[in-house]
């Protein structure tokens, strides 16, 4: 019985001594090494060219950039859809989708139409009323028209 008495008492300190030995070497470590070494540091750059925030404009109103485009655009075959006009201040955001098979063309242009215009095709889907290709944008800060062969085209705008 003492025997056993006493194997009980060398369990209970084995497992209790692991963990005395593990608290003062943690102990030893946090008192030598100051704490603000332990968590890793690191200096960040931020570039130049970084995203610009919500509130933040990134053009002038009426600004419908430059032309750089190999062809001259035509619209010839098309009907005019919709209009968006250019706004008084910046938009958040503009998405269009094209819902029938014909597909949209959307002309990015300045509000009197004086400028080249920047033409964007957008493919439709396999049959009207599904889904098909969409833009999204938020540069443009000019007028936005969109246009289709089909004078019946089904399609999606919204502006923020």
């Amino acid at each position: 019985m003492v025997v056993g008495h006493r194997s009980y008492k060398l369990e209970v300190s084995i497992m209790i001594f692991p963990a005395g030995r593990r608290v003062a070497a943690f102990l030893l470590f946090a008192c030598s090494y100051p704490l603000g070494a332990m968590a890793q540091s690191a200096t960040i750059d931020v570039p130049q060219y970084r995203q610009l925030g919500a509130s933040e404009t990134m053009a002038p109103p009426g600004n419908s950039g430059a032309d750089f485009s190999a062809n001259l655009p035509s619209l010839a075959g098309l009907t005019l859809l919709a209009t968006i006009p250019a706004p008084k201040s910046v938009r958040r955001k503009v998405e269009i989708a094209a819902n029938c098979s014909a597909g949209v063309t959307i002309v990015l242009d300045d509000q009197a139409g004086t400028g080249t215009p920047t033409i964007i095709p957008i493919a439709g889907p396999a049959s009207d009323g599904g889904q098909g290709g969409g833009w999204t944008g938020t540069a443009h800060t000019g007028r936005i028209r969109i246009y289709s062969s089909n004078a019946a085209c089904q399609m999606a705008a919204r502006i923020w």
